[in-house]
């Protein structure tokens, strides 16, 4: 039986049209801020999005070449919020649709 191998790369539509992102919510009194990683739309670097209550632009977003490093950022953020006084109030990993 032969078979035959391709070099080229197929995409699966199925699972191309979704990413995974980790998200963690934290509350101080009646605050509540989010912080959300995942992949960039073409796969190329990590997106770490923090959507602070003080900041009236909206989210501010930091890409990172490769996963350690975005996981230190975050850490690093982590830990600034818990001394302010914040408190980890979910964490949750899911699947969304690509926009």
């Amino acid at each position: 039986m032969a078979s035959c191998v391709s070099g080229a790369h197929t995409t699966n539509p199925a699972t191309d049209a979704y990413v995974r992102v980790l998200r963690w919510t934290f509350t101080r009194n009646s605050e509540s801020l989010s912080c959300e990683l995942g992949l960039t739309t073409d796969n190329s670097a990590y997106q770490l999005r923090i959507d602070p209550p003080w900041n009236p632009a909206g989210s501010a977003v930091e890409r990172f070449d490769d996963a350690m490093s975005a996981f230190q950022r975050h850490a690093t953020i982590e830990r600034m919020l818990l001394d302010e006084g914040w408190t980890l109030e979910s964490f949750e990993s899911k699947k969304i649709e690509r926009s």
